[in-house]
C-alpha cells in the first residue's frame, strides 16, 4: 500500500519555518508566539496564588544550615521579585524575628504570613512583629489527635476556634491549616471547617501531611484531592481553599495541580502552598518553581518574573547548604547542558528539539559538555562558543581538535567530562586563538 504524506509534509515545512523565525536569538515577545504555536496553552478559569513556605516549611527540613537574618531577608526579597503573593514565615526564634523585621523594612509586610499553633501566645507574637496575616495549624485526623489522647474532640476544636476568633478580633487575616486532611474522617473535618469559618477564617488549607493524597478524579474521600476540593465547596462555608502537598509518594506537584484544576469553576482563586526546590520535612513539598512553570507553560499565566528562578534557586541552595540535584527540573546545573552527539545535533539544528523552553527564560544558560559521548557537532559548537565566531566544517584545525578529543577518550580511556579550561588548552593546541 502506497503512503502519501503530501499534506503532512506541507504542514511540517510551515511549522518548522515559523519555529526557526521565532527561535533565535531569544526574544521574550517572539518566544511567546513560539510557545503558543508549539504548546497551545489552555487558560484556566481560576487564579492561582502561590503561597511560598520556603521560610517556614523549607527551614524545617532535617540537616539544613540555619540561615542568617540577612539571608532569610534576601530569600524573601527574591521571592517577592518573582511575584510571590504570600510568603509564609516562622516566628519563634530571635533569628526569625530579626529576619521578619528586616523584611518589613524592605516593604514586604503585606505579603508576609506568620505560622502559628492554635494558641493566643503565637498570635500575640505575630502581632508584635506587625504581621497582617497568619496561618493557624491544627490536626484534623484522629491519628494526629493521638498527640493529646485524653482531650475530647470538642476541646480540640474549641481551641482552634478560639484562636481564630482572637486573631480576627485583632484584625488579622486567618488561614487554617488542616493537618493530615487526607487521612481525616470527612464528617468530623466538615464540622471543623465550618467551625473555623464561622470564627472568621478566610482560607482552609488541605494539608496532605504524609503525602498519601491522590490526584485521581475517582479517588474517594479523604485522600482523593479533587473529591476533597469539591466536598469543601459543596458542604462547608469556608470562602477559599489551599493545598499543601508533601512528596512522600512523589505526587506533591501532581496533587497541587489537581487541586487547581478541581477548583476551576468553583472558586475565582485557589491558593497553593509550595517551597522552592521542594525543600521541607522528610521528602519535601511541591516545588514553587515547578508550579509556576506549569501554570505558565500549560495555562499561559503571566504573573511571575521567571528570569529570577535560577538565581533564587542558587541563593537558597547556598545559604541553606542544601545540595541541589544537578538535574533538578528548571533550575538545576545540567538541565540545559548537552553532551551526547545525538542531542547536540538536535540542539544545533533547533534548540527546541531538546529544550522545552529557552534557558534565558528562567535566568539559565545553555552549556555544551565535552565528554565520552561528544561528537563532531558538540565539539564544533563548544569551539564556536569559545572563539566567538563560526568555524568552517573543513577547517583543518577543527579536524585536529576532534582527533585530540577522540584520542583522549578512545585510546587513553578517559571517562570523565572535560572542564572548560582543559578544552580551551586543546583549542589553543589545535591552533585557534581565544
Amino acid at each position: 500500500m502506497a503512503l502519501s504524506f503530501e499534506r503532512e509534509s506541507a504542514a511540517r515545512s510551515e511549522l518548522v519555518s515559523e519555529v526557526r523565525k521565532l527561535a533565535r536569538p531569544f526574544d521574550p515577545e517572539r518566544w511567546e508566539r513560539l510557545k503558543h504555536l508549539v504548546y497551545r496553552p489552555r487558560r484556566l478559569r481560576v487564579d492561582v496564588v502561590v503561597d511560598d513556605s520556603t521560610l517556614r516549611e523549607g527551614l524545617q527540613m532535617a540537616g539544613l544550615t540555619s540561615p542568617s537574618p540577612d539571608d532569610m531577608c534576601r530569600i524573601a526579597c527574591l521571592l517577592s521579585e518573582i511575584g510571590i503573593e504570600r510568603i509564609e514565615v516562622i516566628t519563634f526564634t530571635k533569628t526569625d524575628q530579626e529576619a521578619i523585621r528586616r523584611m518589613q523594612d524592605e516593604g514586604l509586610g503585606d505579603v508576609l504570613a506568620g505560622w502559628c499553633r492554635a494558641n493566643k501566645q503565637d498570635v500575640d507574637l505575630a502581632l508584635s512583629l506587625d504581621l497582617q496575616q497568619i496561618g493557624v495549624s491544627h490536626p484534623v485526623s484522629y491519628i494526629h489527635f493521638e498527640k493529646w489522647p485524653e482531650r475530647p474532640l470538642e476541646e480540640l476544636v474549641r481551641r482552634a476556634v478560639d484562636t481564630v476568633e482572637y486573631a480576627r478580633d485583632h484584625g488579622l487575616t486567618v488561614f487554617v491549616h488542616g493537618e493530615d486532611s487526607t487521612r481525616a474522617d470527612w464528617k468530623f473535618e466538615r464540622k471543623f471547617i465550618d467551625a473555623v469559618a464561622d470564627a472568621g477564617a478566610f482560607v482552609y488549607r488541605i494539608c496532605d501531611t504524609v503525602g498519601c493524597g491522590s490526584p485521581d478524579l475517582d479517588a474517594p474521600l479523604p485522600y482523593g484531592i479533587p473529591a476533597k476540593v469539591k466536598a469543601i465547596k459543596r458542604e462547608t462555608k469556608i470562602p477559599y481553599i489551599e493545598i499543601h502537598a508533601h512528596d512522600d509518594l512523589g505526587r506533591a506537584v501532581e496533587n497541587t495541580i489537581a487541586t487547581v484544576k478541581a477548583a476551576e469553576g468553583l472558586y475565582d482563586k485557589v491558593y497553593v502552598s509550595t517551597t522552592f526546590l521542594g525543600i521541607g520535612e522528610r521528602a519535601g513539598n511541591a516545588e514553587t518553581e515547578k508550579i509556576i512553570m506549569i501554570c505558565y507553560m500549560h495555562h499561559d499565566m503571566h504573573k511571575w518574573n521567571l528570569a529570577k528562578l535560577r538565581e533564587t534557586a542558587n541563593f537558597i541552595s547556598s545559604s541553606l547548604n542544601y545540595y541541589m540535584p544537578i538535574n533538578k527540573a528548571i533550575v538545576g546545573d545540567v538541565v540545559f547542558a548537552h553532551e551526547s552527539g545525538i542531542h547536540l545535533h538536535g540542539v544545533k539544528a533547533l534548540p527546541l528539539t531538546y529544550e522545552t523552553f529557552p534557558p534565558e527564560l528562567v535566568g539559565h544558560e545553555r552549556k555544551i559538555i565535552i565528554g565520552k559521548r561528544s561528537g563532531r557537532h558538540g565539539i564544533k559548537m563548544k569551539l564556536e562558543q569559545i572563539v566567538g565566531r563560526v568555524v568552517k566544517d573543513d577547517d583543518p584545525r577543527l579536524a585536529s581538535l576532534i582527533e585530540m578529543v577522540r584520542r583522549m577518550y578512545v585510546e587513553e580511556g578517559r571517562t570523565t567530562p572535560m572542564k572548560d579550561r582543559e578544552f580551551e588548552e586543546l583549542v589553543r593546541k589545535a591552533g585557534f586563538k581565544i
